[in-house]
């Protein structure tokens, strides 16, 4: 069956150092960069280390709330290859304050996540009280991957 990594894995084989991704500044330069090998080696970093420290049936829902940047792409793409969906969030911080925290914990509790991958902290100071009727979230062993 095809599926969104299909055409990925297709020319990661073909050309694995041809550029997949770029990520610009203002200015136009890139910031971050991944090849399609790169980008296939994070990806399967990443659903390695969920599967093993916090294993989710498939079917489960995994809140991303990641800065601007190719680590959520790699996120998203990590979550299809076990089966997850991925629900892509604003991050909470700046000057979204409060309602930032309302509208992830509305998000959260809409789609039944049952886990939050980010880049940053701000999430679990977020409000992420609330997320899931109220459970406190407890931190998870490695970076930026907390439980609800």
């Amino acid at each position: 069956m095809n599926s969104i990594l299909t055409p990925v894995r297709h020319w990661a084989a073909r050309c694995p150092e041809k550029l997949l991704f770029a990520f610009l500044d203002r200015g136009g330069r890139i910031t971050q960069s991944y090849t399609y090998s790169a980008f296939m080696g994070r990806t399967t970093d990443i659903a390695s280390h969920l599967r093993r420290a916090h294993p989710m049936p498939r079917g489960s829902r995994v809140l991303l709330a990641y800065s601007p940047g190719l680590e959520m792409i790699c996120a998203f793409f990590a979550c299809v290859r076990l089966g997850l969906i991925p629900v892509p969030v604003c991050p909470a911080g700046g000057q979204g304050g409060q309602a930032t925290c309302d509208r992830i914990n509305l998000i959260a509790a809409d789609c039944g996540a049952s886990g939050v991958l980010t880049d940053k902290c701000p999430v679990r100071s977020a409000g992420s009280d609330a997320l899931r009727g109220g459970a406190a979230a407890r931190p998870l062993q490695g970076e930026g991957v907390f439980g609800l």
